[in-house]
């Protein structure tokens, strides 16, 4: 089994206490810039963008010790040439972003900004007005125009958190070393976070009060809160996305939802 990691400003405290070495996981690890259910195998553990969930229910349960969770702000942002209000129907370009941002920007940019889009697009394309953005470009200033934090207007939205990340592990087999192994990650990461702040800081250029705010409105496992803001999430950004219609998915150590009628 290899455990998979989507490495993103989001899950930096999840992913420097291997990079820095401050412990030795025993097994495969693999830290991707970008990381989809097509890339998981049936045997594989991994900390991947929420929206996957949809397509690894089968296959997959979530770990609920282990997420990561943005309250009213996040590193998913939505950048314009203009005033929101002031955009009209345009093409969306999602720039090398997961999924979790694109089912938050198809939640968040036609319902709470009332900007129509034409189409949504991961290619070049001249005529976006509205540009999606993940990571270190969602919290750094944009050189012209307008960046909107999208954790901020769901939050606005809905009084819900965006839960960005979750830990995935295959349904069948021993699956405890995973999971302590990502909980022991979890805690030290909250031990020496003014460590991982600086390093964090210095290995993107990012300023260390925004990270000092970004680390404040984060947290790292899912209350039952947060799993209702999960599935809400799931299927109100579902539409016209590639993603199935989330009904449910099973938790680690809880029985399958039963979903057959009697």
């Amino acid at each position: 089994m290899t455990l998979l990691i989507h490495a993103t400003l989001a899950t930096a405290p999840l992913t420097f206490p291997f990079t820095e070495q401050w412990l030795e996981p025993d097994g495969s690890i693999s830290m991707r810039s970008s990381l989809f259910a097509t890339e998981i195998g049936p045997e594989d553990a991994a900390l991947v963008s929420s929206s996957e969930i949809a397509l690894l229910s089968e296959t997959h349960v979530v770990v609920p010790t282990v997420a990561v969770i943005s309250e009213q702000m996040g590193t998913i942002s939505m950048r314009v040439p203009v005033r929101p209000d002031e955009v009209e129907r345009t093409p969306v370009r999602l720039y090398d972003v997961s999924g979790t941002a694109e089912l938050l920007a198809r939640a968040t940019v036609e319902p709470f900004y009332g900007i129509p889009t034409s189409y949504w697009t991961r290619e070049e394309s001249a005529e976006a007005q509205v540009v999606i953005v993940e990571g270190v470009d969602a919290v750094t200033a944009p050189e012209a125009g307008y960046s909107e934090d999208l954790v901020r207007a769901w939050f606005i939205l809905t009084g819900e958190p965006v839960v960005s990340h979750l830990l995935v592990v295959p349904k069948e087999g021993d699956q405890s070393g995973t999971i302590s192994l990502m909980e022991q990650v979890r805690d030290l990461a909250h031990e020496r976070r003014r460590d991982l702040r600086k390093i964090i800081a210095d290995s993107y250029q990012l300023d260390r009060d925004r990270l000092i705010e970004l680390a404040a409105a984060t947290r790292f496992s899912l209350t039952e809160t947060d799993r209702r803001a999960l599935m809400m999430l799931l299927q109100r950004g579902n539409k016209g996305s590639s993603y199935p219609y989330a009904w449910n998915f099973t938790y680690h150590g809880e029985t399958p939802p039963q979903t057959d009628l009697p």
